[in-house]
């Protein structure tokens, strides 16, 4: 009989068996613990550091902090090592251990040593939630940016109606933008795990109206404009001049861009003219974004090898990062083609100069397809990922596959090459075929 009456045929710790390693049963503390610093018991026992602490971890009441969400709810907690605490439950297994090769096991330890100290998502719903302010890039001149200008000073109206051109695939992607969002619950530029827990009302009346736009009929096109009016306009009055946390900041960027992008490319004369009107408000609060964002300057330093070893402090604030980024570059090239469609020159432009710095993004489909930690980690570690950087692709077409690109990443690719090229690209590379 174990300590406090309970059967037991357990060997191995409790810490060992609940990570399910492999123990060396010493006395008093076996190897693992001692290397991982956990409170080491055997046959059951608990003592009172590690009582609710499914790893045996000496806790204090200065160490308790609130459980990272998770896309199951709040009810579905999970413990230390990042797996549902349902699984805690010890059923007295017997002395029994699964063999675990070394690449594996040191897969597992980088998992759980970089979620062990992990801030949560939460942090990120905090009014006074601290972000690394982003540092003065390099500035930047207009052959920088070559393949990407050459689309803005070679820009044609017949453009847009050939299906082939790099300007018309790179607009379909913004003029689609509310049925992607309403198929997919997410966008290019925004993870469907990031509203998860704790949605902003602002996102929900976007999504709810990219449902309604998407299927509106003649019948019901006034009333679903009706609520556009209104979803806009209580946007602008909740989300204008009020202290938000660096959630809240996105996403009433994300709102935002839903609304004008409906607007915008209607073809409501009406629509268009408000839209037009409210684009100073969207560059003001995407420069708040600006002041959030993580331009990845350490990382555009490193090699691939380098880079694999230095993965993120967890999947949620990678995802909160990223989608900070992506959304960043999506709103400025969203209003570049709106000035380009209005004939707008660079003096015609409130602020020209946002293309005048280095703005940084990941690409790797692996790492923005992930939707759990697990996944996300592996990917990290055995995907191949790249920073780039003022869209210099050299290094992704080198290396490459078009098994990595994503879609954020394709209208990208697409405008810098060309759509032809990047459908032969992707079919000699991964046999993908792209539309």
């Amino acid at each position: 009989m174990a300590s406090g009456g309970i059967s037991s045929r357990q060997k191995s710790c409790n810490a060992c068996v609940k990570s399910k390693r492999r123990c060396d049963k010493q006395i008093p503390t076996c190897g693992n613990c001692t290397k991982k610093k956990y409170t080491c018991t055997y046959g059951g026992q608990l003592d009172a550091q590690s009582h609710g602490n499914s790893a045996g971890v000496p806790m204090s009441l200065d160490s308790v902090v609130s459980p990272a969400p998770t896309p199951y709810g709040d009810g579905f907690a999970l413990n230390d090592n990042g797996f549902p605490a349902a699984f805690d439950t010890d059923i007295g297994l017997p002395d029994a251990t699964l063999p675990m090769d070394s690449a594996l096991e040191s897969f597992l330890d980088s998992m759980i040593g970089n979620e062990s100290s992990t801030p949560g998502q939460s942090d990120l719903q905090r009014e006074n939630a601290q972000i690394e302010p982003t540092p003065v890039s390099q500035s930047l001149s207009r052959p920088d940016y070559s393949r990407m200008r050459s689309v803005c000073d070679d820009y044609a109206p017949w453009q847009l109606a050939d299906p082939s051109s790099r300007i018309a695939y790179a607009m379909n992607a913004f003029k689609t933008l509310h049925a992607t969002l309403a198929r997919n619950n997410s966008t290019m530029y925004m993870h469907s795990h990031l509203y998860v827990d704790n949605t902003p009302r602002c996102i929900l009346q976007a999504f709810s109206m990219c449902v309604l736009y998407t299927n509106q009929t003649e019948a019901t096109r006034g009333f679903v404009l009706k609520i556009l009016h209104e979803n806009v306009n209580d946007l602008k009055q909740t989300a204008s001049g009020t202290a938000l946390n660096p959630q809240e900041k996105l996403a009433r960027v994300h709102a935002m861009i839903v609304y004008q992008t409906i607007r915008l490319f209607d073809g409501d004369i009406t629509l268009g003219q408000q839209a037009d009107n409210d684009l100073f408000l969207l560059e003001a609060w995407n420069g708040e974004l600006r002041k959030l964002r993580d331009n990845l300057d350490e990382l555009a330093e490193l090699d691939a090898i380098e880079l694999r070893n230095k993965p993120p402090e967890s999947w949620e604030r990678w995802l909160f990062a990223e989608s900070v980024r992506r959304t960043y570059v999506a709103c400025l090239s969203l209003r570049t083609f709106w000035d380009l469609l209005k004939g707008r020159t660079e003096e015609d432009v409130a602020d020209p100069d946002n293309w005048r710095y280095i703005h940084r993004w990941s690409l790797s489909r692996h790492l923005w397809a992930a939707t759990n930690s697990f996944d996300f980690y592996r990917a990290w570690k055995e995907k191949p990922m790249w920073i780039i950087s003022a869209f210099y692709f050299d290094e992704f077409v080198r290396t490459g596959k078009g098994d990595d690109i994503d879609d954020f990443a394709l209208v990208f690719l697409v405008l810098s090459f060309g759509i032809n090229e990047m459908k032969i690209f992707c079919y000699e590379t991964s046999r993908r075929l792209i539309t």
